[in-house]
């Protein structure tokens, strides 16, 4: 589906009025000024040189008059807040500026050679010609300005056929070119109309774009932040706020090859809540959820260092990891995370191990060599987890395997 922007015909106006003023202000100007340099020329021999200067002056005056006028104008923008005042503006200058001409030549008739006279047309014809080409943009100015100037001058030479020998052709020649100028004008008009639609569409487009592409890199930023959040959801327990399962898989083949690489031992801590099931039933499960959560709140604390992660495994069951920690040092920690639980004195009048909730842990400590794997340590800390069970529950047990002891 192709882009296509509706641009308003108020617009379009507007931009073409600019166009117009842009043009008129200098060029169109200049245009006038070439015309009474050539009739203030073929006039100076014929007319009293105080009169001629002075109606070069006037006609200056206007000009350099209206060129400011327009400055104004375009400054102020009144061509987009006041176009239609601009436009009768417009419109009043192009009356003007034809009358001007005609009513000169007119005026000059009576003082003239024929030779001098025709050339004087001839001036006033080139200035038609040239202005088409600034004065064009908005066409109705510009078929205002040759109706008051050539269109009159070729009647009024029609009228009075009979007092030159060349009236009668000129007048022709004149209707003849007025109405190619018509015809030109309309077709010039209709050339810049599209070339600043074409623009003004263009624009619409960039901005539209412009637009559109802030739109998607916001959006972008917020499917990334998104994405960043999902990911972390995926890996992390809603309820506990530590790493679950899938969280563990991402980070610890990582950690794991480093602690081989530098041959430094690793620790594994697995922790299971006492009865947890009898507390649930007596209880309630959102008071087993907020034990749950009170466990992970001293299981994030004493694994605040780089490296070190609490996990909940599912249920009831954790793991804590410790790189770089030997089997005296796990054991510590582990005794140290057993008091810490029965110090929270969170009442379980249904255990049968303690008034309090209380934990049962197990612990690994190994360098780990390279064919070692992750489920093999933590296989050896559920086998110590499940020995502190049978053996009478809140207490810690080290595992014992084939895996190499740290020294």
């Amino acid at each position: 589906m192709l882009y296509q922007r509706r641009i308003a015909d108020n617009q379009i106006i507007s931009a073409k009025l600019e166009l117009h003023l842009r043009g008129s202000r200098y060029a169109g100007v200049g245009a006038q000024l070439l015309g009474i340099v050539g009739l203030g020329l073929a006039g100076f021999y014929s007319l009293d040189v105080q009169v001629m200067l002075g109606w070069a002056a006037a006609l200056l005056l206007l000009n350099l008059w209206w060129s400011r006028r327009v400055n104004r104008i375009l400054v102020a923008g009144r061509h987009f807040t006041h176009r239609p005042a601009v436009l009768n503006e417009l419109f009043t200058h192009a009356l003007l500026s034809g009358a001007v001409w005609s009513g000169t030549l007119i005026w000059l008739d009576a003082y003239l050679s024929d030779l001098i006279f025709y050339l004087c047309i001839c001036v006033i014809v080139i200035v038609s010609v040239v202005t088409i080409a600034v004065s064009v943009v908005i066409r109705q100015a510009y078929l205002i300005q040759l109706t008051f100037s050539l269109g009159v001058i070729a009647m009024w030479l029609a009228w009075f056929a009979g007092d030159r020998p060349f009236n009668s052709g000129f007048a022709v020649l004149l209707v003849g070119l007025s109405v190619f100028l018509v015809v030109a004008s309309d077709w010039m008009s209709g050339a810049f109309s599209e070339m600043v639609e074409t623009s003004l569409e263009r624009a619409a487009m960039s901005k539209d774009l412009a637009s559109l592409t802030d739109s998607l890199k916001t959006r972008n930023l917020q499917l990334q932040d998104a994405r960043r959040q999902l990911a972390e959801q995926a890996t992390i327990d809603e309820l506990t706020g530590l790493r679950n399962r899938r969280g563990v898989n991402i980070i610890i083949n990582d950690e794991l090859a480093r602690m081989k690489r530098m041959l430094l031992p690793i620790a594994v801590i697995a922790l299971d809540v006492d009865h947890f099931k009898t507390y649930n039933d007596n209880y309630g499960h959102p008071a087993g959820d907020e034990v749950l959560q009170r466990l992970a709140d001293v299981m994030l604390e004493m694994t605040s260092r780089a490296g070190e992660f609490a996990a909940r495994m599912g249920g009831e069951e954790f793991i804590l990891f410790y790189p770089n920690v030997n089997r005296s040092g796990a054991l510590d920690l582990a005794e140290e995370l057993r008091m810490k639980v029965l110090g929270l004195k969170i009442p379980h009048e249904k255990s049968l191990t303690a008034e309090y909730v209380t934990v049962s842990i197990g612990v690994v400590s190994c360098v780990p060599e390279w064919e070692l794997e992750f489920d093999d340590l933590l296989k050896t800390a559920d086998d110590a987890l499940y020995l502190s069970k049978t053996n009478g529950r809140n207490r810690v047990t080290a595992g014992e395997s084939e895996l190499s002891e740290p020294s």
